[in-house]
């Protein structure tokens, strides 16, 4: 997993080696073309870093459209790999989405585009079993939560069951409940509840057939039943 962006950087160079046997001519200039802005885009981010050092910080504004900016680049990225049926090469790209998010989050910016964080995320849990990785995993989810621009937050177009805010809060409602920790599953569950009231009664509901399956600690099985009661009777009422 790239841990910084000067590890995507590198990448970056290295990725039309990779995909020189999959590319036309045509497919070649567009990477070309979105590489060079990437490349670019990740000059004005050293400089910005630089200027933090020196005290000259960027507003929220300032880093909200830099990371716009980023996030369309690396969206053509995976269009890209997507077209050339490369989930593999997606999947990378995606990963890198999430170190860039957590640059623009560093200096306060909101982030307007949340898709590839959210499969960024889904991959990484498949992959964690160590309860201290799940905990890191959960804050940085709550970070993107917190950042997401207010446009996702009121969470206008509801209708789609796979829409990115609606999955980004489940999944972190799963992961935090791998944790075991039943003071982060609380904070989690209140705040699913907040911004997703249509889908927490499933949730618990889903988590109480779950508890019986699986072998959670009884804290964590009294929680979810407990959360799974109390959204029953709210809708009642």
């Amino acid at each position: 997993m790239l841990a910084s962006l000067k590890d995507a950087r590198e990448y970056f160079v290295d990725l039309p080696r990779q995909l020189e046997s999959y590319l036309d001519a045509d497919y070649q200039q567009a990477l070309a073309n979105t590489l060079e802005a990437i490349n670019q885009l990740l000059d004005v981010v050293s400089t910005v870093d630089q200027q933090a050092r020196d005290d000259k910080l960027i507003t929220t504004a300032e880093a909200t459209v830099i990371g716009e900016h980023g996030f369309v680049l690396l969206l053509k990225l995976i269009d890209l790999m997507e077209k050339l049926d490369l989930p593999h090469k997606r999947q990378e790209i995606e990963q890198i989405s999430l170190v860039f998010a957590r640059w623009v989050m560093h200096y306060n910016g909101r982030l307007n585009h949340i898709e590839p964080l959210v499969n960024a995320f889904a991959q990484s849990a498949n992959s964690m079993t160590e309860k201290k990785s799940l905990l890191v995993l959960v804050e940085l989810m709550s970070m993107v939560i917190d950042s997401s621009a207010d446009s996702i937050k009121h969470d206008v177009e509801d209708s789609s069951l796979y829409r990115p805010w609606r999955l980004l809060h489940l999944n972190r409602g799963i992961v935090a409940t791998r944790t075991h920790d039943v003071d982060l599953m609380k904070r989690v569950f209140d705040e699913m509840i907040f911004y997703l009231p249509q889908d927490a009664a499933g949730f618990f509901s889903e988590g109480v057939q779950e508890m019986e399956a699986l072998d959670y600690p009884p804290p964590v099985r009294k929680l979810i039943e407990q959360y799974h009661l109390n959204q029953a009777k709210a809708r009642l009422h």
